[in-house]
């Protein structure tokens, strides 16, 4: 009797232990007016400072069915369709019966077709009212100092807008040292700070749940350790849950200083595929520039490594461009715009900014003759010191 007690508890003890790891799901249904039988609904994990938006799955469109995600804990997903920018946000988690209800509206209007979910009905998941009312909320304090900002610096702001039009730089600087000019910068700062404060509200609000290092995704900008404060007031359930080990990645930034460069898979134009090794370079420094041409930040770096290339390539620094976009033709085509004299390669599958631990863009490292990491991360003004620094030893 004693050996079959032993048994029956391991028993129930491994029942248990396959239960607490098992996948769990969220059921989704959707009921969507507005699509056509050749349309493609899509369904992609949201993603915020990260470069892609990975997709869970693709299915036909009609108007009413029901899909099972896999997942394990709140998770945002992207509901789209296929060739068309844009989507709804639905946050959803294990063991729901979601219903996301209501009709979409195409616009194939503009030079990239679009698609609209407006008053969408949702019932069935638990998170997303607290979501939706946070956001709302930061946006209408930000809409709100916004309209104050234009109702009483009108002029001055049409003027600026003129000027840069324009082009003139001068005629903006001149007027910044104006009576008036200093009044509106003091508010652009103390709006900024305000803004700042706030945002700080919102996520405390949550601290105590997922939602708090999600929001601080959502609007913290590009974060980094400055906000290491603010990640480390949050409750431990909120640190250790998904969105909270991401942040966790960008306020304690893992580094890959020191280490050997990946050796990567990637595609050239014509679509073949390129094994990228970094391992005893002919040239003194190599540039990896993590990009895409959707991203501003990624665009107004280009003249700033135009300038280094041109003034180190015969002295021994080369570049290589890798572009994170998901559209081969929209990589293709901002390639012809930037005239960018060195290599430039994609990463369709992904596996670079996965090897290389990319969180955000532009993101840049830079190797030695051996391949070896020396520098990362670094833009603007920083990453010209540094290269300045290397060829002047």
């Amino acid at each position: 009797m004693k050996r079959l007690a032993i048994l029956i508890f391991i028993l129930h003890s491994s029942l248990f232990v396959f239960h607490s790891f098992a996948q769990k799901e969220a059921r989704i249904t959707l009921d969507l007016k507005g699509v056509q039988t050749e349309d493609s609904v899509t369904m992609s994990w949201g993603t915020f400072n990260k470069p892609t938006s990975p997709l869970i799955l693709q299915v036909q469109a009609n108007e009413k069915q029901t899909i099972r995600i896999p997942l394990n804990e709140p998770r945002l997903i992207i509901v789209g369709l296929k060739g068309y920018s844009g989507g709804y946000e639905l946050l959803a988690s294990p063991d729901e019966e979601i219903t996301l209800s209501g009709r979409i509206r195409k616009d194939k209007s503009g030079r990239r077709p679009k698609v609209d979910f407006p008053r969408m009905t949702i019932t069935g998941a638990k998170w997303q009212p607290p979501y939706q009312n946070a956001i709302a909320e930061y946006l209408f304090h930000l809409d709100s100092l916004n309209a104050s900002m234009s109702n009483d610096f009108r002029d001055i702001q049409k003027f600026i807008r003129k000027a840069k039009e324009e082009k003139n730089e001068q005629s903006i600087a001149d007027m910044y040292q104006t009576m008036v000019g200093h009044e509106y910068i003091e508010r652009v700062m103390g709006n900024y700070a305000n803004m700042k404060d706030f945002y700080r509200t919102v996520v405390l609000k949550q601290k105590d749940s997922f939602l708090a290092p999600m929001l601080m995704l959502r609007f913290g900008g590009n974060i980094d350790k400055s906000q290491q404060g603010l990640y480390d007031a949050l409750s431990e359930p909120a640190r250790q849950s998904y969105y909270g080990r991401e942040v966790k990645d960008l306020v304690y930034p893992p580094t890959m200083i020191g280490n050997i460069a990946p050796t990567v898979t990637v595609k050239n134009k014509e679509g073949e595929n390129k094994l990228l090794s970094f391992i005893h370079q002919t040239n003194r420094y190599l540039l990896l520039d993590f990009w895409a041409s959707w991203c501003e930040p990624c665009l107004n770096e280009v003249p700033n490594l135009k300038r280094l290339y041109e003034q180190y390539h015969d002295k021994g620094l080369d570049i290589i461009g890798l572009s994170v976009d998901r559209s081969i033709d929209d990589w293709k085509e901002t390639l012809e715009e930037m005239d960018e004299p060195w290599c430039n390669y994609i990463d369709i599958d992904k596996q670079a900014i996965m090897e290389y631990q990319v969180l955000y863009i532009p993101c840049i490292f830079i190797m030695d003759s051996n391949g070896k990491i020396i520098a990362e991360k670094l833009r603007g003004k920083d990453l010209s010191d540094f290269i300045d620094k290397l060829f002047a030893e």
